[in-house]
């Protein structure tokens, strides 16, 4: 907490020190007018300083946030209490509340989106009042506002006091990534033919369970016959086969020289949406980004059925900060499959190993 005094120029130390000469010389001069004017400016300068030095430690504030956690371009609302427990009211107190940067975190108000957040109220005595703030997150991360100011003027607008929390329990919001739609089909086909290949070493027609519309499968997965009833390509539909295991490899990192790619938001959020289809088709999912974490360890979320990890996987991928920690390419492929479940498919988002390392890899984005 950080106070400013912007005292007027009249009550600037300088010219109080004047003003005391001054009134010395007038009395002596015999001027009474002009000794009662200078003592009256000395008068406000003291009455101003004295009620802004007691308001200034009755006003409190505290946060509210009902929601832990939204999505980029989502709304988030908070809430401000202003709290005066002094015995005098404050007259058009004004409070700023300021981002570190627009492309973070934005202020929605009437007049758009902005990085500063300003509001001027009258606070009663004894009295509080609830402010509501509207923001949306523009990046994926952990947010914070860089400062809370607090502007208090006497009642007579002579002086005013700045009191600035720039490190005091500023509050904190989390913006996960989108959660997008996966656009080509190749996922879809993969997985069917994946769980075909876990159920049995040779196609089982006993596991056709209908038809849908052909998605560049191999020609055996064709159903001719609702072809020509249709007279449209139809394929096989098989019957799901619930517990296969994916690895997914998550690199940010480019290839040659140690860099991160400039496309490393939508290969995040290439990733969630992967992440939940796998999930929503019953699948278990195992993680593998390439960051370490604060204990110098590669991020990994193990794999697991339970929907409810989603959640913990989406926000882990939301602490991913570009000026961490990262490995060079080889290594995090070094150390992820040796550690990798066995049984399960790699699927790799990002650059991908050197060739002598991609066995049973799948490259499902560049």
């Amino acid at each position: 907490m950080t106070f400013h005094k912007e005292p007027p120029f009249i009550f600037a130390p300088l010219v109080l020190v004047l003003n005391g000469i001054l009134i010395i010389i007038s009395s002596f001069a015999g001027y009474d007018f002009l000794v009662f004017l200078f003592f009256l400016i000395y008068a406000l300068a003291l009455f101003s300083r004295s009620y802004l030095n007691v308001q200034h430690e009755k006003i409190s504030w505290s946060v509210k946030k009902y929601h832990d956690a939204t999505s980029i371009d989502e709304t988030i609302t908070c809430y401000i209490e202003l709290r005066n427990d002094s015995v005098f009211p404050m007259y058009r107190l004004k409070m700023n509340i300021e981002t570190w940067s627009d492309r973070e975190l934005v202020f929605i108000d009437g007049e758009g989106e902005n990085s500063i957040y300003s509001v001027t109220m009258d606070l009663p005595p004894k009295s509080q009042m609830t402010i509501p703030i509207t923001m949306k997150g523009k990046s994926r991360g952990i947010h914070t506002w860089s400062n809370l100011e607090l502007a208090l003027r006497d009642p007579l607008s002579l002086q005013t006091d700045r009191v600035e929390y720039g490190d005091t329990g500023l509050p904190s919001f989390k913006i996960l990534p989108r959660i997008g739609k996966i656009a080509d089909m190749k996922l879809k086909s993969m997985l069917q033919g994946y769980k075909q290949t876990n159920y049995s070493l040779f196609l089982d027609e006993t596991s056709i369970i209908g038809t849908k519309d052909y998605e560049n499968e191999s020609f055996r997965h064709i159903h001719w016959l609702a072809t020509a009833k249709e007279s449209k390509l139809l394929a096989k539909k098989y019957q799901k086969v619930h517990g296969d295991v994916y690895s997914i490899f998550l690199n940010m990192v480019g290839a040659g020289h140690f860099h991160l790619r400039k496309d490393m938001e939508e290969l995040i959020e290439y990733t969630v949406s992967v992440c939940l289809y796998l999930i929503k088709e019953g699948c278990k999912v195992e993680l593998w980004v390439n960051y370490t974490t604060e204990h110098h360890e590669i991020m990994r979320l193990k794999n697991d059925l339970d929907r409810t990890r989603l959640r913990k996987l989406i926000e882990t991928l939301a602490l991913i900060n570009p000026n961490g920690r990262f490995l060079s390419t080889e290594r995090f492929y070094q150390l992820s499959l040796k550690a990798k479940d066995n049984k399960s498919l790699g699927l790799i988002i990002g650059t991908p190993p050197e060739p002598t390392r991609r066995d049973e890899l799948l490259h499902i984005k560049m």
